[in-house]
């Protein structure tokens, strides 16, 4: 096989899948070692926008961030809420998703994974506890608005107007919850156990978290964002 066809494979694969294992792959894993094969690599990923991280055995294609053909839009966020949906209700799911990295990986010591699981009504907790909050203390809530450009506001309001956490509809709090989490886990980053009651990270999301998206500066911003302004836990 060509360097050209076996560097469009490992992209293919990669592309389908959004990682690269060397227990299921090993000869794809192995041809990644390829000097030319990685040459070819390297220009894909100039032209198309992303980044390749490999960490024990391993390898994970990461899209730059405002990569709009391989990575998250507001439109991917809004096609898993009703069809009646507005730009908010995006917002909320891209809040909530940020959350619960923020349990799973918020910690302060060196390894910040802080958590192996998640049960979903102590999610629902945290997150009416801090609505309500921020629903409460205006003026907090507005320097958070103002400082990460976030309509924090109106995303409370929206979390606040949704009906009893007993239904798991998909406009009701923990369907809005589970959408996000199915979301999550379509990639392979989350899994949702004990019939949708409780939340576990993958090992894709514990390779990525820790030794790519969890720098110093972004565990910094991330605590910024979630303890900062008077709503911290």
């Amino acid at each position: 096989m060509s360097d050209i066809k076996t560097a469009l494979k490992i992209y293919r694969k990669l592309l389908d899948k959004g990682q690269l294992d060397r227990e299921t792959e090993g000869d794809l894993f192995l041809e990644f070692r390829n000097v030319e094969v990685r040459a070819i690599l390297a220009e894909f990923k100039e032209e198309l926008d992303f980044k390749v991280l490999e960490v024990a055995g391993s390898i994970y294609l990461l899209p730059n961030s405002g990569n709009g053909v391989l990575g998250f839009t507001t439109k991917d966020l809004r096609e898993t809420v009703p069809t009646d949906a507005r730009l908010v209700d995006a917002y909320l799911l891209s809040y909530i998703s940020m959350f619960i990295l923020y349990l799973f990986y918020g910690g302060r010591n060196r390894n910040p994974k802080q958590r192996e699981f998640l049960r979903i009504s102590k999610l629902l907790e945290e997150l009416d506890r801090r609505f309500s909050r921020a629903l409460a203390d205006g003026e907090e809530a507005k320097l958070l608005e103002e400082k990460y450009a976030l309509n924090f506001t109106r995303i409370a309001e929206l979390w606040e107007s949704k009906q009893d956490f007993e239904e798991r509809g998909r406009k009701t709090k923990t369907g809005t919850i589970l959408n996000t989490c199915r979301l999550l886990e379509r990639e392979n980053l989350l899994r949702l156990v004990d019939d949708d009651r409780e939340l576990r990270p993958t090992r894709k999301l514990d390779d990525l978290m820790l030794n790519y998206y969890l720098d110093d500066s972004r565990v910094e911003e991330i605590k910024g964002f979630f303890e900062g302004v008077g709503l911290d836990a």
